[in-house]
């Protein structure tokens, strides 16, 4: 086909391309967090435009029969900010997508070599969701899925800007920068896994020693708040080091604190948590950041806990479900 009939066939795909991509993009979302996949961005997405379609048709000299041969009209592109997070994602579209090739560009390089990295997919979308009547008409597009975390995408871009994107291309006495400055972003991805591997040790093993005495922390305060509130009410969101601050203001330091402080108010807390949800038509209303938010203010007054929140730019609005969640 020439590229005049190419780009009659792509302006009549064009909206289909895009509903693809958008409803893609929110099922996958809803896919990743439901097996506790952290994004490092959210999810990057596009439909190819024509003018970049007619420019790879002439450097590459592609000859297509439609355009649906393109492996790459829709993008979709995971930046996840753990590496330890790639396996479950790729079992993830293995097991939801129609999956026509796949690649880990990473296997392209040897033991000494830098370079680019990533997880790339061709996908479709699969028959089971093709049957649902708003899919119904987005089968036979290919979609392209970049997979990567974010010390990888930091790579991609500088190597994409700097055109240095493989040892060849690098000016001799350039090649020792570059090669510390990869070796280094690996570093990040291996140590932060490392971190979540000692985090769950501490978790399984520290965290139950700790005594009244212990200093709050961030894994503390959580335990502390999932003690005591109903887990209707819990929610990983939220800035717990916010609220970590605003207890050290009002002297709460230690476990055994605030473990006195919940309890003594325990129940005006909850009852003002009811008040809020009755009038608003909910189950419950505060978060459990809100809840110990409660306790502060019962304690030392709603006037000290705002007025310190306002100054430091703590965010009230985690403190409760928006109405429309």
């Amino acid at each position: 086909m020439n590229h005049p009939e190419l780009k009659i066939s792509y302006s009549n795909i064009e909206p289909r391309a895009k509903r693809l991509k958008a409803a893609l993009a929110s099922e996958l979302e809803h896919l990743l967090n439901s097996k506790g996949v952290t994004l490092g961005v959210p999810i990057e997405a596009r439909v190819k435009e024509w003018s970049s379609i007619e420019e790879k048709l002439v450097r590459k000299s592609l000859a297509l029969e439609k355009i649906e041969e393109l492996d790459d009209l829709v993008g979709l592109r995971l930046i996840l900010l753990f590496r330890r997070d790639l396996k479950a994602v790729d079992e993830l579209l293995r097991n939801s997508l129609f999956i026509k090739s796949a690649e880990d560009t990473s296997l392209r390089l040897s033991d000494t070599q830098f370079g680019y990295q990533s997880q790339h997919y061709i996908v479709e979308a699969p028959a089971k969701w093709l049957s649902i009547p708003s899919w119904g008409d987005l089968g036979g597009i290919r979609v392209e899925i970049q997979v990567r975390t974010m010390a990888q995408h930091i790579w991609a871009a500088a190597s994409h800007k700097l055109q240095y994107k493989r040892e060849a291309s690098v000016p001799l006495p350039l090649r020792r920068s570059i090669n510390r400055a990869s070796a280094l972003l690996e570093t990040v991805d291996i140590e932060f896994d490392r971190l979540l591997e000692d985090r769950l040790i501490y978790l399984a093993d520290d965290l139950q020693n700790e005594t009244a005495t212990s200093p709050l922390n961030v894994e503390i305060l959580d335990s502390i708040l999932v003690k005591t509130f109903p887990s209707a009410n819990r929610t990983t969101e939220g800035d717990f080091d916010e609220l970590l601050v605003e207890l050290e203001h009002f002297g709460i330091k230690t476990a055994g604190q605030l473990q006195d402080l919940l309890e003594k108010h325990l129940v005006s807390i909850m009852e003002e948590d009811a008040k809020y949800a009755e009038n608003e038509g909910l189950d419950f209303y505060f978060q459990h950041i809100g809840l110990a938010r409660e306790a502060l203010r019962i304690e030392f007054g709603n006037d000290a806990v705002t007025e310190f929140m306002q100054a430091n730019n703590h965010a009230a609005g985690d403190d409760y479900f928006d109405v429309d969640d």
